[in-house]
């Protein structure tokens, strides 16, 4: 007899879906001529961690083996992402909810941060696919009751599931905020959707996994898309070239070690055929990375992301 899987929400499988509506990878030959790669899974789990946290900094100064497996095993719901994230924090997920219940418009504007920074809003739909995909996994999540609130309208109230499931109108970002805090807020763990991880990315061997879901099928109605006013005024993407002071990134994961100085990091030393690609968030109040060669180091500013490449990206 074939096992009926019920299909759930939590991070893991909320993840697993917005990593499907980033923003283009830069293929391996664009690593050679120089271009980064600023949409790695770790950069955009961190990204989702600031808008439950603001001042989170505990990721990039591990090891790269510990992001990168924190990272996939949260993504496949091993587990909570371990100390470097902060969904299996008590505290952090109680201030979570203070922060959706009192001060729901800085939480809102993080989001439209994350989602301008990583979120692929063009011609290829990914965005509305992204949406419809979550309204269907609610639907068919019979866990949460029809009654169950959503922080997800634009001014900060609540919407539940069974008017969720009618709307034809949604604000992409309030959408996502609501469904990412009730995602990683809920009382079932993240290791409540393993078994749906494994529906949707059976795996192909060699600890490769690749989305066989359908979930944006069983979404037959026209939905319209809205954004925040200020989505995407101060998000805008600067890449701008310096040489190369350290040896190549040669993953797609973020690779880290202890710190260096600011001094240590402005030092240019004679470079080879690489580049060094300076990926600028505009906008002074959000994050920034400082990623670089094979010793890679995280500072937690606001407003920069450096990622020094010329290797390859992972599949």
């Amino acid at each position: 007899m074939t096992k009926t899987v019920k299909q759930r929400l939590c991070g893991g499988t909320f993840f697993t879906l917005f990593l499907r509506a980033r923003k283009p990878l830069h293929g391996a030959n664009e690593y050679y001529t120089g271009n980064p790669e600023p949409y790695s899974e770790p950069i955009a789990l961190f990204a989702l961690s600031k808008v439950i946290v603001p001042d989170w900094t505990s990721i990039f100064v591990y090891a790269d083996s510990t992001v990168s497996g924190n990272t996939s095993e949260y993504k496949t719901c091993k587990n909570e992402g371990g100390l470097i994230y902060p969904f299996g924090d008590d505290a952090a997920l109680i201030a979570f909810g203070e922060r959706i219940k009192e001060s729901y418009p800085t939480a809102l504007a993080d989001m439209c941060k994350v989602i301008g920074l990583l979120v692929d809003t063009g011609s290829m739909k990914k965005d509305i696919r992204l949406v419809k995909e979550l309204i269907a996994l609610i639907e068919v999540d019979d866990s949460i009751g029809d009654s169950q609130p959503f922080y997800s309208l634009e001014n900060g109230d609540t919407i539940t599931k069974a008017d969720l499931l009618k709307a034809k109108d949604i604000c992409l970002q309030s959408f996502l905020l609501g469904v990412w805090y009730f995602a990683v807020t809920r009382s079932e763990r993240n290791t409540f959707g393993k078994e749906t991880i494994n529906l949707w990315c059976p795996s192909t061997g060699g600890g490769k996994r690749e989305y066989k879901g359908n979930l944006a099928n069983l979404i037959t109605r026209n939905i319209t898309l809205t954004y925040c006013e200020s989505f995407g005024e101060n998000v805008d993407d600067e890449i701008v070239d310096e040489p190369l002071v350290d040896e190549p990134l040669t993953s797609d994961e973020p690779r880290s070690d202890e710190p260096r100085s600011e001094e240590q990091s402005a030092e240019k030393e004679p470079a080879a055929s690489n580049l060094t690609q300076q990926v600028i968030n505009n906008n002074p109040t959000f994050f920034n990375f400082n990623i670089s060669g094979n010793n890679n180091s995280f500072y937690n500013q606001v407003d920069t992301v450096n990622i020094n490449n010329g290797g390859q990206k992972d599949e």
